[in-house]
């Protein structure tokens, strides 16, 4: 398995899903709840990606255990991580800015 490859995967996956949840934000904060719901489902699903590229990684790792960890590996689990925290913190938010607007 080419891990620079999955590592590159993770990094796009990741990246996206974290732009879409920031920019689902943006929009729960002009009010457009809609497109913010769906922006933050497109974010899941790039996240999911993501996760799937990772859990690729561990289970070759597991079987074979010769994969080398590089800092490309340890930068892209970092945005795995940044992007599944965005993705949360946009659910809370989105759900906040719901709550002030009474909608």
């Amino acid at each position: 398995m080419d891990g620079i490859e999955k590592s590159m995967e993770i990094i796009a996956h990741g990246g996206e899903g974290k732009s879409l949840a920031m920019m689902a934000i943006q929009k729960a904060r002009e009010g457009d709840f809609e497109e913010a719901e769906k922006l933050l489902k497109q974010s899941h699903e790039a996240i999911v990606k993501c996760h799937q590229c990772h859990s690729e990684l561990l289970f070759y790792d597991a079987e074979h255990q010769d994969l080398q960890v590089s800092m490309l590996l340890v930068h892209a689990a970092d945005h795995l991580t940044s992007a599944d925290m965005t993705e949360a913190m946009a659910e809370e938010m989105i759900h906040l800015y719901k709550e002030v607007r009474h909608v």
